[in-house]
């Protein structure tokens, strides 16, 4: 049975009460859920704690990680200034308390790790939150007090003992702009996404020529930067692979190419997100006056020793065929 941990807070500052204290504790110990991207469903274990407003609650939830077994970690906090909820995708490596802790700490300018933001591997984005019944808005700034402490430290210590966990943070407004029944429905819609995986499909291309084939090395500012990859992007919902994979070229390359034929289809589970790969062998007349817009840096792939290349996990199959086929 999947066991989540769902953390609320204590009531902090000039808010005599906290919501999430009250919807945490009333939430069920055992909970149906459905998987929102297919089939299948499944009964969870929540594991309820109310944090203290402070350095020690702040720190909990990563102290106790070697010592439990959760599948999921949801921590719920008071925004409020918000209007709406706010599903948090990163943590900010700063504190700056405009007030005090519960514990009256009050940090100004601080640090947490000096090792820059982290931002959560679960993709939100990927969940078509636009659709929801319950309005939700998608935030990089988890703030700069307890809520982001606890979600920060929660990361860097699921990343140093490189536990592939789900952890969120969600920032509910007060009563006034939310009822604690579309608040409790909100946290299983999350928990659910949280505990199955979205499938995506992506569309790559293949520029062949007598010097192998085509790869590109993702840009800083990208996603898994530095990573080795085929040109190409996911498919939207109103897309075909072809027509997506045409736009990405266009997009990240500034290339009018042509589908020559298809070369397969390759499929790869990520820790959180599932991916199928749909490749064409593609051609262009411009190659020569291809754009790096994206990537940093261009290769033509025709050795083994191009393996030791650091490509993204989902290429490596298609990486390895491709080269069977050269030699």
């Amino acid at each position: 049975m999947p066991r989540v941990l769902l953390t609320g807070f204590m009531p902090f500052g000039n808010h005599e009460v906290n919501p999430t204290e009250a919807i945490v504790q009333s939430f069920p110990s055992l909970i149906p859920i459905k998987n929102p991207f297919g089939k299948g469903s499944s009964e969870v274990s929540v594991e309820k704690r109310i944090l203290t407003v402070d350095e020690i609650g702040s720190q909990w939830a990563a102290n106790e990680l070697e010592s439990r077994e959760w599948d999921a970690i949801l921590h719920l906090g008071l925004c409020g200034e918000c209007t709406r909820p706010r599903i948090e995708v990163r943590a900010q490596d700063n504190l700056e308390m405009r007030i005090p802790d519960n514990s009256g700490r009050q940090i100004h300018e601080g640090r947490l790790s000096g090792s820059g933001d982290i931002p959560t591997p679960v993709p939100v984005k990927k969940w078509g939150v636009e659709d929801w019944e319950i309005e939700v808005e998608i935030s990089n700034d988890a703030g700069l007090f307890i809520c982001n402490e606890t979600y920060f430290r929660t990361l860097e210590a699921l990343n140093s003992h490189q536990f592939a966990i789900p952890c969120l943070f969600l920032h509910l407004p007060s009563s006034d702009h939310l009822s604690k029944q579309d608040a409790s429905k909100l946290v299983r819609q999350m928990l659910a996404h949280m505990l199955y995986k979205p499938s995506i499909q992506v569309a790559a291309g293949m520029f062949t020529s007598e010097h192998g084939f085509l790869a590109m090395k993702r840009g800083k500012d990208e996603p898994k930067a530095g990573k080795w990859e085929f040109p190409g992007g996911t498919v939207e919902s109103h897309e075909t692979p072809e027509f997506a994979l045409l736009r990405e070229l266009q997009e990240e390359l500034g290339l009018d190419a042509t589908i020559v034929k298809k070369a397969g289809v390759w499929s790869h589970n990520y820790p959180f997100i599932h991916v199928q790969i749909h490749g064409y062998i593609v051609e262009s007349p411009d190659l020569d006056d291809l754009q790096l817009r994206v990537h940093s840096e261009m290769k033509w792939i025709s050795s083994q020793d191009d393996l030791n290349l650091d490509w993204l996990e989902a290429d490596i199959p298609i990486v390895k065929d491709l080269l069977k086929e050269i030699h």
